[in-house]
């Protein structure tokens, strides 16, 4: 009994005090130095100086595996499933019973001293069972912590993605103003010089305050996008101030050939985290079938123990049995039930990964040829703006004509920037269905199993 004691895990206590762990959440910044060895772990090719002068995607994503709260509750899901796993592989304990009785006062010995156990008896079968049960719930804790991270990717892009768009868009924004303003200058002599009537200015004004709502509707957008950014970061947003993104293909992402999609999809149809999860559901399923199963028939339980009965040793053995006298019927049919739950909703995801796939093939192929037709009638606006400018410098055109065309051209652009933005978002669609980037910095981390099932940080 003293050795069991000894053997005993002591508790430690480990509070949490919220005021301390949200200071320490408002003073995260992404030039931490402990995050170079988080990086350096998934990515160790990557640029050495610290900070980098650009973030690209991959830096990012390596940081946010590491400052995720919502990876580090995954991880924490993993260490429990494991723990639970050990429960599994232990014996069960038996109950111990003190005994005790006072006889007659005239006999020698009046006292009756006793000591029993009850050890219920798990067939080999049954204990396989359960402990197969435990490891397949291991493994789709460690699944389920592989799609939050891919989550994790897809939310991250998603947001540096609008947080690019709403930036470049701005900026354009920021040009149409600019050439409006000098419109509105010039629109205003030509009506002190009689040339145009005041209903010309009111057109002009009025498309100058519809590009400012724009610009405050791109600022909107470019925040709310950073602060999502900045959440699957696990920083506050301001640790995002003068944060630049390195991402050269976006709006354009590089041509994959059919063969590499076809054999990214037979894979995702074959073993996406989410659906590798999902089978291992059903396998949990399966056996805890086959437990309900093995359940409806008695349990042997044994009961050794000691008495010391009035002077006379004495070394009782009982036998015991579970009777379960309905069939155990009602958990047989719980799981059965829930066997072909698991089933469904394997199947169904199965059918919803072929369809998303096939949606976002087709959605990226319209999305670039949306962009390509945008593309054409930018250079024909920048072919218009060049002959303009030519007809001005020769006579042939007036200053406002030159506004005009100018204002065109770079609606042009904010065009072409919009479907480079639909481009952008089909081939982010693309990836999320197949669980897989197609291109970038990114391919370095997804390339190394180890690191991602490892995870970063603790």
């Amino acid at each position: 009994m003293l050795g069991l004691l000894h053997a005993c895990t002591a508790y430690h206590p480990a509070p949490i005090d919220p005021e301390y762990s949200a200071n320490q959440f408002a003073a995260r910044r992404l030039e931490d130095p402990r995050l170079r060895t988080d990086v350096a772990n998934l990515m160790p090719q990557a640029d050495s100086s610290w900070p980098p002068q650009q973030w690209d995607r991959g830096e990012l994503l390596a940081i946010a595996m590491a400052r995720n709260s919502e990876l580090v509750v995954a991880r924490a899901q993993l260490q429990s499933a494991r723990a639970q796993e050990v429960t599994a592989r232990q014996w069960l304990n038996p109950d111990m019973t003190l005994q005790s009785e006072y006889g007659a006062r005239g006999e020698p010995h009046p006292w009756l001293y006793g000591v029993a156990f009850d050890y219920v008896l798990q067939s080999p079968a049954r204990r396989r069972l359960e402990q197969h049960v435990a490891g397949l719930a291991v493994e789709t804790a460690r699944l389920q912590l592989m799609d939050r991270i891919w989550s994790l990717r897809r939310e991250l892009v998603t947001a540096l993605s609008d947080w690019e768009s709403a930036k470049r868009r701005l900026a354009l924004l920021d040009q149409l103003a600019s050439v409006q303003d000098r419109g509105l200058m010039l629109e205003r002599r030509r009506i002190d010089a009689g040339e145009d009537s005041s209903n010309e200015l009111v057109l002009v004004e009025e498309a100058r305050i519809q590009t400012e709502q724009q610009q405050a509707q791109s600022r909107l957008a470019a925040s709310v996008a950073r602060a999502a950014a900045a959440k699957e970061l696990g920083v506050p947003p301001a640790a995002l101030d003068g944060v630049k993104l390195d991402w050269p293909e976006w709006g354009a992402p590089p041509p994959i050939t059919d063969e590499d999609v076809r054999a990214l999809k037979d894979r995702a149809l074959r073993s996406r985290a989410d659906l590798g999860a999902a089978m291992s559901d059903y396998s949990i399923a399966e056996d805890r079938f086959k437990l309900a199963v093995k359940r409806q028939y008695p349990q042997l339980i044994v009961g050794p123990g000691y008495y010391w009965d009035h002077g006379i040793s004495k070394f009782p053995l009982d036998l015991g049995f579970s009777l379960p006298f309905n069939g155990n019927r009602g958990e047989i049919a719980e799981a059965r039930a829930a066997r072909e739950v698991a089933g469904a909703h394997m199947l169904s995801l199965q059918a919803d990964i072929l369809g998303q796939i096939a949606s976002a093939e087709r959605a990226e192929q319209l999305a670039r040829a949306a962009a390509d037709t945008a593309e054409r009638r930018l250079e024909n606006a920048q072919r218009q703006a060049t002959q303009r400018d030519l007809g001005q410098r020769l006579g042939e055109s007036d200053v406002f004509e030159g506004v005009e065309t100018e204002t065109l051209t770079i609606r042009a652009g904010l065009e072409v920037l919009e479907m480079r933005s639909q481009w952008q978002a089909a081939r982010n669609q693309l990836e999320d269905a197949l669980h897989s980037p197609l291109s970038g910095p990114e391919l370095a981390i997804a390339n190394s199993a180890d690191a991602i099932n490892r995870g970063a940080g603790s």
